[in-house]
């Protein structure tokens, strides 16, 4: 009895603990679910802003770069919660957004306004152009977030300000003089404030790069005009071709020159390639840089860059690929040193052309019944292609034209000609002849 009773007290304790271990597998499975439908990213709480209104308030040089929570009701002005930052102007793949005050990420769309303080997010191999006015752009990488402000206009400085917060991934930023007013741009990360003007004080476009790296340092590259690194109470201004790393709770490092512009070899620009069924194999090059860890290559269907088909890192100077339906390409490189990016080369340019149409072939044959022992037969193809006269290459002019001596035998003789283009379009023709004695 006292056996059966202890037997009935373990089985209850066994079947208690795998209910609880049940319980918590489905929790994990649920948990695992919204994961999924909803991309984790940072949470607004967790999003990091410098302190001050605006984001704009002044440090002292011992608090460095500092940093603060900003949520609901922060010391960022909502006045005009109303009026958009910015606006999402293009998207590529998975790209979501967040107001300030929503908890959920939603899919973003093209043409989206943006208003003050909402997230933007990319995925992997995803990325957004973020719109704030005309001589304001940024294009988010993948795995980006970042949090905007809208363009406020300060009557004091006669300027529009401008404020965003890269939490992770990297921005490519481009600013055209435009307009009577300033514009001021400021971009925080974790451990750097990149800052620069454009608008009236700009006496050319200002093109930069920000990234948040892995160890969350930040690395700054500037192509075109120039920007202020601010960081542990130091400022660095970093001009055209030159770059800065700034580590977290850093200094920046002195400015150093970007890897230069690489040349392109292969293929040349404005080159066609055909194809009958299969795509050609298309073999990419370039100039190879000494001190270059990898290189950044971008293949898209635009000029613009928006309509990606390659965008990757290679450890050597060429590339190939080997399935680009028809259509024109455009195509760039540039060298990676670490975490820094030098100047993209020109952009190349080629078409690959789908050709399933026979070349042109006219024959003028012998007539049906001829009494001669030879005859000259003539002819007109396109130019390039290859000529066949019963099973035999022609010579072929650069017009296209060509011509053989055939030799008849007594009876009947069946002439065959054969034309074949580049990518192995035939075209055939035929004519018996009896060669009467």
């Amino acid at each position: 009895m006292h056996n059966n009773r202890l037997k009935k007290i373990v089985m209850r304790v066994v079947e208690g603990v795998v209910a609880i271990l049940l319980v918590l597998f489905f929790f994990s499975l649920f948990l695992s679910l919204l994961n999924t439908l909803f991309p984790s990213g940072t949470s607004l709480r967790e999003i990091i802003a410098r302190q001050g209104k605006s984001g704009s308030a002044d440090q002292s040089p011992s608090s460095g770069h500092e940093l603060q929570m900003v949520y609901g009701d922060g010391e960022w002005d909502s006045s005009a919660s109303g009026e958009p930052a910015a606006v999402l102007t293009w998207i590529r793949n998975t790209v979501k957004s967040k107001r300030a005050s929503e908890i959920a990420w939603q899919s973003a769309t093209e043409g989206n306004p943006l208003y003050d303080r909402d997230a933007v997010q990319t995925l992997g191999r995803s990325a957004a152009e973020i719109k704030f006015d005309e001589s304001t752009t940024l294009n988010m990488g993948p795995h980006s977030l970042v949090i905007i402000k809208r363009i406020a206009h300060d009557p004091l400085l006669s300027e529009k300000r401008s404020f965003m917060v890269l939490v992770d991934g990297e921005l490519r930023g481009t600013m055209a003089p435009s307009g009577p007013d300033s514009v001021y741009l400021e971009i925080d990360t974790p451990g750097a404030k990149l800052s620069t003007h454009g608008g009236s004080q700009a006496t050319g476009p200002v093109d930069f790069k920000l990234a948040v790296n892995e160890d969350k340092s930040s690395t700054i590259a500037v192509y075109q005009g120039s920007a202020e690194i601010s960081a542990q109470g130091k400022t660095v201004v970093v001009n055209a071709n030159q770059s800065t790393v700034v580590g977290l709770n850093q200094a920046p490092l002195a400015p150093r020159d970007l890897p230069p512009a690489l040349q392109l070899k292969s293929p040349a620009t404005g080159k066609s390639f055909y194809y009958r069924d299969l795509p050609p194999k298309i073999q990419f090059a370039w100039q190879a840089h000494p001190g270059a860890g990898a290189y950044h290559f971008i293949l898209a269907r635009d000029s613009y860059f928006h309509d990606i088909v390659t965008d990757d890192r290679f450890s050597g100077s060429q590339f190939s690929h080997g399935n680009l339906q028809k259509g024109v390409y455009h195509w760039k490189v540039s060298a990676m040193q670490d975490t820094i990016e030098g100047v993209f080369s020109k952009t190349g340019s080629f078409q690959v052309t789908q050709d399933q149409t026979p070349p042109k072939l006219q024959v003028k044959f012998p007539p049906p019944i001829i009494y001669q022992e030879s005859y000259t037969l003539q002819g007109q193809t396109d130019p390039g292609a290859k000529v066949f006269i019963g099973g035999q290459r022609v010579r072929v002019s650069a017009k296209g034209k060509f011509e053989y001596a055939l030799k008849l035998n007594p009876g009947i003789n069946v002439i065959v000609v054969e034309a074949f283009d580049s990518v192995n379009n035939a075209a055939y023709r035929s004519q018996r002849v009896n060669r009467k004695i």
